[in-house]
C-alpha cells in the first residue's frame, strides 16, 4: 500500500519561538525526542534555530517499520522551506519516496488530493489529524488521527495511537482495497462529516 503521513500535529509538533520550549518544564528535554530547525514563517536569524520540532512518541519507529511493507509518502499543508527543514532531519531519502507540500499544490485546494501520490486510490492510506484534508477522496482514503500537542503530557496514550496506526497499515497491505478497511476506524468527527456521502465500493 501507499502509506501517506501528515505532519504537523500528526508525527510532529512544533514550538515557535524555540525559548517557549527551552523555558518551560512542560517539554521534554531528552534530545532524542526532538530537533531544532527554522520556521521561516517566523521572525528568526540566519543560521539560527527557532523552533523546536517534538517527535510523537513512537512516530520514528513506526516510519521505519512501516517504511518495510509500504510506499511511503508526506503530504503537509506546511510551506516548502518548513518542509525541506523537517525532511533534512528526518532522513527523507531512506523513510519517504514522495513529498507533498503547500506550495506544490492549488492554493484554491480543500483537502489533500491523493492523486498527487498515485492513480490508485485502492491502495492508499492517509493518515492526518484533520478530518477536512479527506474531501478530495470523500472520505474514502483517510485516517483521523488523534490531534498530537499535548507534548509530554500522555506518553502511553501517544503510543497507543501510533501503534493503532501500524495495525491499520498492515492491515492495509492485505486487502485487496484499502478503502474497505478505512471504513472500519472512522472517528465520530469522520463520520459526521462525510455522512452525506454514498459509498460505492
Amino acid at each position: 500500500p501507499h502509506i501517506v503521513w501528515d505532519l504537523d500535529e500528526t508525527i510532529l509538533y512544533s514550538v515557535t519561538p524555540i525559548d517557549k520550549a527551552t523555558t518551560s518544564s512542560l517539554y521534554p528535554t531528552d534530545p532524542e525526542q526532538y530537533f531544532d530547525q527554522i520556521d521561516d514563517d517566523f521572525p528568526y536569524q540566519e543560521g539560527v534555530p527557532n523552533t523546536r520540532t517534538y517527535w510523537r512518541p513512537g512516530a520514528r519507529q513506526a516510519l521505519q517499520f512501516c517504511r518495510l511493507f509500504s510506499h511511503q509518502h508526506v503530504f503537509t499543508a506546511a510551506q516548502e522551506s518548513y518542509t525541506n527543514n523537517i525532511m533534512n532531519q528526518i532522513d527523507r531519502s531512506s523513510l519517504f519516496d514522495k513529498v507533498v507540500h503547500r506550495d506544490m499544490v492549488s492554493p484554491n485546494s480543500k483537502g489533500k488530493d491523493l492523486s498527487w501520490i498515485s492513480n490508485r486510490m485502492d491502495r492508499v492510506v492517509l493518515f492526518d489529524d484533520k478530518v477536512r484534508n479527506f474531501n478530495p477522496q470523500n472520505g474514502d482514503n483517510g485516517i483521523h488521527v488523534r490531534n498530537y500537542s499535548k507534548v509530554g503530557e500522555d506518553n502511553v496514550r501517544e503510543m497507543r495511537e501510533i501503534a493503532r496506526l501500524v495495525g491499520i497499515a498492515l492491515v492495509a497491505l492485505y486487502a485487496t482495497d484499502v478503502r474497505h478497511v478505512v471504513r472500519y476506524f472512522r472517528s465520530k468527527e469522520h463520520e459526521k462529516q462525510f455522512a452525506h456521502v454514498a459509498h460505492s465500493m
